[in-house]
């Protein structure tokens, strides 16, 4: 579209779709829920092929590594970025609402807690045990896991697929099998590009839903808990993801943020890690000139590993209800043992349904605290999941610049050069994106 001397692309249309649903959705309130199902049916398209795309994008990436040393070196360093900087979100959600106080003066009477007895029976007792959760990743059936769209087996397979791949001795069959991948990735490239060009439409009727049925009311006692609660992701942005880039990157904080800013619009509109996969990819790649074999593996296994925004909101939730029960403010082993407990639960359970508010639920049961503001919380929890989204995904994304700085480095260091046709997108028309 173009207005002017000025062409605006997919992004900046898709934040103005989202300032013109907002707006709608405050004129119109409630009827704009009618038009829900055009959003949803834009979402739905860039969902279906997930898991394809995922089994596809993973097994090039690490079939197309040079080396299982290779392999090797970029899953440690992004694994451990990963863990990381979970430890740091946990630990700046319990500070920022240690020093905002979101709960002070704050009074539950009135509002409704919604019924937790029914969720909790919906889920029917999850157990996140080590046996349960190491268990749930292995299929025992490749396509009843690309079936029900699990994307923590799908990841799986395609990692012992990839390095199968990897480990072909004849180079004609490898190459022949690895072709046959890379041409059905490039085939999803171009429907999730075409469906991506509609992120205008389906974003504003979503965006329209969204404050039509919930209005200026959110300003009003849960404002506080949602204003600390994005404090903290951004707290999180500024202090650890642009430390990590200019330290890690040698990137300016400043231009990283306008590159990476395509993430934060798509992730606070749709609320969804699994559909921003491709939308990520392709900005570390075109953006920041990631190679397509670390884009495609540390993106796709960081948005079902690596849940920043989820460590932040158990903090920030964690201190609130202590303060809106006027309970003793958390001691230093407390405070160990929470850091701990949100690092492993936020990075495990995925397929958990109603996941977020699930764990959330959890996290405080664990801690012996009331469980009643979680029905209050769930009654909110969009303008929450828009925050734990966007903070999950820009955390995947500065990881996977970070790596692959860190690899060209090694590569300058070492006299060789990252691979230019890493960096192509298969023919994938994206500059409308």
């Amino acid at each position: 579209m173009t207005i002017g001397k000025y062409k605006l692309g997919t992004a900046s249309l898709t934040f103005i779709a989202m300032l013109i649903g907002a707006a709608l959705g405050l004129v119109f309130g409630e009827q704009m829920a009618a038009f829900k199902f055009i959003g949803t049916v834009w979402l739905n398209c860039i969902k279906m092929f997930v898991c394809p795309l995922v089994l596809c994008i993973m097994i090039t990436a690490i079939a197309t590594q040079k080396s299982m040393s290779s392999l090797g070196r970029v899953a440690a360093r992004i694994l451990i970025y990963y863990m990381l900087t979970t430890v740091a979100a946990s630990i700046i959600g319990l500070i920022v609402a240690t020093v905002v106080q979101p709960g002070a003066g704050i009074s539950l009477h009135g509002m409704d807690t919604g019924n937790l007895a029914n969720m909790t029976k919906e889920v029917g007792g999850i157990n996140l045990s080590v046996g349960t959760f190491v268990l749930g990743l292995f299929s025992e059936n490749v396509f009843a896991s690309l079936a029900k769209g699990d994307l923590m087996q799908t990841m799986v397979i395609s990692i012992f697929l990839g390095i199968s791949i990897l480990m072909i001795k004849n180079e004609k069959k490898k190459e022949t099998i690895l072709n046959w991948f890379i041409a059905a990735k490039e085939m999803l490239y171009c429907f999730i590009s075409i469906v991506i060009k509609m992120s205008p439409v389906g974003v504003l009727f979503l965006m329209a839903d969204t404050f039509g049925t919930y209005g200026f009311a959110i300003f009003g006692s849960m404002a506080s808990l949602i204003g600390t609660f994005w404090l903290g992701i951004a707290a999180q942005a500024i202090i650890v993801y642009m430390t990590c880039a200019v330290v890690m990157a040698h990137e300016n904080p400043v231009s990283f943020f306008i590159k990476s800013l395509p993430v934060w619009t798509f992730t606070i509109a749709t609320c969804s890690s699994v559909a921003n996969i491709p939308n990520s990819i392709k900005i570390a790649k075109e953006k920041f000139g990631v190679p397509d074999r670390i884009a495609s593996f540390s993106i796709p296994l960081g948005a079902q590993i690596n849940y920043d925004g989820n460590a932040i909101l158990y903090g920030v939730v964690m201190v609130y209800i202590t303060q809106v029960y006027s309970l003793p403010p958390l001691d230093i082993a407390t405070l160990v043992h929470f850091v701990i407990v949100a690092s492993i639960l936020s990075s495990v359970g995925g397929g958990i349904p109603s996941g977020g508010l699930i764990k959330l639920m959890m996290v405080v049961d664990i801690f012996g605290l009331p469980l009643e503001i979680i029905g209050i919380i769930a009654g909110f929890y969009r303008f929450f999941d828009m925050g734990v989204t966007a903070g999950n995904c820009v955390g995947d994304l500065v990881g996977t610049v970070c790596v692959s700085k860190m690899e060209e480095r090694r590569a300058k260091r070492l006299g060789y050069k990252m691979d230019d046709d890493d960096i192509d997108m298969g023919g994938v028309d994206t500059s409308e994106m």
